[in-house]
């Protein structure tokens, strides 16, 4: 990711010995009278790589000078070199606002600033007011943009906004890895979507086989529980039959027992008439 200056070409380098160059801040703040005024002393200095002291003096210029966007741009690379990220970014976009010629380098300087602490909502926002007001720098900030929808692991519309950088950049040295880039993205995404089709059908497979195995399960539990109905009415016929064949049994009996009374009464009969005789 680039952090440009005036002419484009400068590099963010973040110096991590933070510690360090606040200690020269707070040393340079004591001393008042090294201020000349000068922004050229100021650009000798960020150039020599010295951001903290260059930032004292492109402090002193803005002051001498309010409104130059040259000096706030410098201004706001030195405090991000210097590890003053929101700092710097702060000073980006009061440069945007003064909506000179370097608006949109001022917006992706920022939005590359939020892109490098990992901000993505944030760059996203400013790549967008670049994108939207078609400056000179939407380019740098469609492709900034692609960037952070892999990084978002965002693949389709990672492709799309590629697609619309290659648009506006047909030239971009770029332009072969990026369709390289491009065609990998698109296999790993049919490939993936193969697979889930794969896994789609997969999963139809097994919901009919379970389907299938519910309504085996669920006809041999009806032929069963059909079979039991059966078995028990088996059971109950052949109770009743054996009951009505018992009961038909007590039937005859009663009737034997009647004739042997009756015939008993007619003996008694018989030896009373006997025993008048007498």
């Amino acid at each position: 990711m680039y952090i440009y200056s005036e002419n484009g070409s400068g590099k963010g380098n973040i110096n991590s010995n933070m510690k360090l160059k606040l200690i020269i801040l707070c040393f340079f703040l004591v001393i008042p009278s090294i201020y000349s005024g000068s922004f050229d002393q100021g650009k000798d200095l960020f150039l020599n790589n010295k951001p903290v002291e260059a930032a004292l003096y492109f402090e002193q210029a803005l002051k001498e000078e309010p409104g130059n966007e040259n000096i706030i741009m410098y201004l706001g690379l030195s405090y991000i070199q210097s590890g003053l990220t929101s700092k710097g970014i702060s000073y980006f976009l009061q440069g945007a606002d003064l909506n000179g010629i370097q608006k949109g380098r001022f917006y992706l300087n920022a939005g590359n600033a939020y892109f490098a602490q990992n901000d993505f909502e944030n760059a996203l926002a400013v790549y967008d007011l670049i994108i939207d007001g078609a400056l000179n720098e939407k380019g740098d900030a469609l492709l900034n943009r692609a960037n952070i929808l892999m990084s978002s692991e965002d693949l389709p519309g990672a492709v799309e906004v590629y697609r619309q950088y290659l648009i506006a950049r047909p030239l971009s040295e770029q332009k072969e890895k990026i369709l390289r880039l491009i065609a990998l993205i698109e296999t790993k995404l049919e490939a993936e979507a193969l697979e889930v089709e794969r896994l789609a059908a997969e999963a139809e497979r097994l919901r009919l086989a379970e389907e299938k195995r519910q309504a085996e399960e669920a006809a041999d539990i009806e032929t069963r529980r059909l079979a039991e109905e059966r078995r028990k009415a088996e059971d109950a016929a052949r109770q009743q039959a054996l009951m009505d064949e018992i009961l038909n049994s007590l039937s005859n009996i009663g009737d034997e027992t009647q004739n042997i009374s009756a015939d008993s009464e007619k003996i008694i009969h018989t030896d009373e008439d006997s025993d008048i005789d007498d």
